[in-house]
């Protein structure tokens, strides 16, 4: 797969303050590639990546997603190694593109050597540690996804570090416990029912 051209939205000094103009820009710049094969890739990705897609794209993503790999998935896809025969390929991210359609920007804070990420949605790393995660995309997780949605349309949600959406989407123990549970039986049904390997 290429190289994406720039990682996350950018540099921002740590005074920023994002307005609902800043979101409109970022759905821009996550339209881009959500409307090349990486939105089919990110409708398939589940999580919070699915559901931002699915707000950008509008419901038909979900057909579209369904009617098999994009003809440039040899090029920009990932392989997929069975057991016996020739590799399979489907269309995949880059994690830059991920961070994108997640709304990341890196701040430059006063005391930090490195950037740190603020986003406007949990990041993929936060977001599958959370009591969000919890396998499928629950009625629980829309009302919180359309609660947040309004606030950044108002214009009165901030931005939060990874530390911070950590703390916010934490819901519970049982939660994490049983995404963490889908998550190995996921991992199990490739090899053990399709006999596929990640490649």
């Amino acid at each position: 797969m290429p190289s994406s051209k720039s990682t996350c939205l950018g540099w921002r000094p740590p005074s920023f303050k994002p307005t609902k103009w800043d979101y409109a820009a970022y759905e821009e710049r996550a339209y881009q590639i959500l409307s090349s094969p990486g939105g089919r890739a990110a409708i398939l990705q589940g999580s919070i990546v699915w559901r931002l897609a699915l707000e950008i794209l509008g419901e038909d993503a979900v057909s579209y997603a369904l009617k098999g790999p994009s003809s440039d998935v040899s090029r920009y896809g990932r392989a997929l190694q069975p057991s016996r025969g020739p590799l399979y390929y489907d269309d995949a991210l880059l994690p830059e593109e991920i961070d994108i359609i997640c709304s990341t920007y890196k701040i430059a804070e006063s005391g930090h050597g490195d950037p740190v990420f603020f986003s406007w949605w949990p990041r993929l790393p936060q977001w599958q540690v959370s009591g969000l995660n919890v396998g499928h995309w629950a009625e629980f997780c829309e009302d919180w996804f359309q609660e947040r949605l309004h606030a950044i349309r108002q214009g009165t949600a901030v931005l939060y570090s990874g530390a911070q959406w950590r703390a916010k989407v934490s819901l519970s123990r049982g939660a994490h416990k049983l995404s963490l549970a889908v998550a190995k039986a996921n991992e199990k049904f490739l090899p053990d029912v399709l006999c596929v390997s990640h490649g």
